[in-house]
């Protein structure tokens, strides 16, 4: 898991070239995700829709 907001930026650009047109929709999801985490500092299971607002 990345720790950083940072990392994650690198992961994905490494990975936008390297994965299958559904792999990567699949995979943008997760980092979307993730990054929601990273933004909050705090785990979900599910990002509250009253979070995606601080998300760039």
């Amino acid at each position: 898991r990345c720790q950083t907001i940072d990392t994650l930026e690198r992961v994905i650009e490494k990975n936008k070239y390297e994965l299958s047109d559904n792999e990567l929709a699949v995979f943008y999801s997760a980092a979307d995700h993730r990054l929601a985490e990273l933004t909050m500092n705090k785990l979900y299971d599910k990002i509250p829709s009253s979070v995606w607002k601080f998300i760039r």
